[in-house]
């Protein structure tokens, strides 16, 4: 589902795929965390390990990078940031340091916010990874939240 998704919104842009995170390695990414996965992104991880977009960036980041970095920021930054409990990081913006992230709170669950590391604010992107992922692939992102690929 996701390779034909990707493949009808991405034109002439080149997106690698790797082979699919496991079922054991979605359950201890889980357990790490301490959360469930969001399905939706369970769904990618199923298809693809990762998806890499142009100029070799994650779209969707592989499984391991979504655990540590989601590890990291929730131990290592709560003196300089607001918490990052009810956020799932899973992709990042280019070359900036602001990331993508699924919001983790029942009743919004799905919805993606750009973080941005500078000032520390919360801007809704999308209402799901599919519509992140279909919103990036037609530079619809980039032009509402100033994001440069």
């Amino acid at each position: 589902m996701w390779k034909e998704l990707i493949a009808r919104h991405a034109g002439e842009v080149e997106v690698g795929f790797t082979a699919p995170a496991t079922d054991d390695a979605l359950s201890g990414a889980a357990q790490t965390l301490g959360h469930p996965l969001p399905a939706e992104l369970i769904s990618v991880l199923r298809e693809s390990n990762g998806i890499v977009g142009e100029y070799g960036y994650d779209l969707v980041s592989p499984l391991q990078t979504i655990t540590q970095r989601n590890l990291e920021l929730r131990s290592s930054f709560s003196d300089l940031y607001m918490a990052f409990d009810q956020l799932l990081f899973f992709s990042d913006v280019p070359g900036n340091g602001d990331l993508f992230g699924i919001v983790l709170v029942p009743g919004q669950s799905d919805q993606v916010f750009l973080w941005d590391h500078e000032t520390d604010s919360r801007r809704w992107a999308a209402s799901s990874v599919q519509e992140f992922v279909e919103r990036w692939l037609n530079g619809v992102i980039q032009e509402q939240l100033g994001c440069e690929a």
